[in-house]
């Protein structure tokens, strides 16, 4: 049997639970129409983003992926880009896909991005890492985008504790290494392949010649340098391209011989994305093996 103050209690007390349940539907409400906020209809119109993308979002939110993404010269997802719809950045283009979100790299596709944005379109812009640490941030930043920031968060995870494992700690002079790429473009600097380059133990053309960025250096100052590491570019050959001529100079394939040659995957430089760290994991290895070789012979 139910007392007068047991009674007495309970009207005081559902005051109090209905503003519990008012509060628990608010959150509900407001969890449900996060999730309806997530874009389901991503279009991205750089290969570097589609990178990203691939590994932030489902394949079904995916409405289109730039063509590139399945050249293996610059794409690590030339697998995953299978059967998903591909462009070419233009605008028309995009526009028929009625995207909700565009992703793209910044300074990428200048008059399709203004004339998105013109139209209404949300485009967001993701910046050419040129560190390690920046693909955490482009990561953090498209996970935002994309709704997706506790994902981002568990990649950026897994990011570190490869990065912790592979970073070389044994001290000694540095090699040097040399990233020589088409027309003899190399990597100084401030750039992701020199951070890689430091990172695996290497000394970078920047450090020595004193210069930040992309830099074009003659293949007499390579033949000077005497890298003890080389990492050569793609050498195109599909004509009309003459990029790569200086690539089978005779005083190259002598150099060649005599210097330690790194393959590192293409796409690897392509783009700042996770998938770096299996450029770092080869320069380790051959790190290691100078390390090895040093003191074997610590003269």
């Amino acid at each position: 049997m139910t007392s007068k103050a047991d009674t007495q209690q309970t009207i005081r007390m559902a005051p109090k639970t209905r503003t519990i349940t008012l509060i628990c539907g608010l959150l509900l409400t407001a969890c449900l129409a996060l999730s309806a906020e997530k874009p389901n209809r991503v279009v991205s119109i750089n290969v570097c983003t589609d990178q990203l993308l691939v590994m932030l979002v489902e394949r079904k939110r995916i409405a289109s992926l730039s063509h590139l993404a399945t050249d293996p010269h610059t794409s690590w997802i030339v697998e995953e880009a299978q059967d998903l719809h591909l462009n070419h950045g233009i605008a028309e283009e995009v526009m028929a896909l009625t995207p909700d979100l565009i992703v793209t790299a910044a300074f990428s596709f200048r008059p399709t991005v203004a004339t998105l944005r013109q139209l209404g379109y949300t485009v967001v812009e993701i910046q050419l890492a040129s560190s390690l640490e920046e693909i955490k941030t482009n990561l953090l930043a498209l996970g935002q985008a994309v709704g997706e920031i506790e994902r981002a968060k568990t990649l950026i995870a897994a990011f570190d504790s490869e990065l912790e494992r592979l970073i070389y700690r044994d001290g000694g002079r540095p090699p040097l290494f040399a990233h020589y790429d088409a027309n003899g473009w190399t990597a100084g600097r401030n750039t992701l392949i020199a951070d890689v380059a430091s990172a695996a133990g290497f000394e970078t053309l920047g450090d020595r010649l004193g210069f930040s960025g992309t830099r074009h250096i003659s293949l007499e100052q390579l033949l000077i340098l005497q890298p003890d590491l080389l990492d050569l570019g793609y050498a195109w050959a599909e004509s009309p391209a003459l990029v790569s001529e200086r690539l089978k100079h005779p005083a190259l394939t002598v150099l060649l011989e005599n210097t330690v040659v790194a393959e590192v995957p293409g796409p690897a430089w392509a783009c700042g994305s996770p998938h770096i760290l299996e450029a770092l994991a080869h320069l380790r290895q051959i790190r290691d093996r100078f390390t090895t070789l040093e003191r074997q012979d610590p003269l």
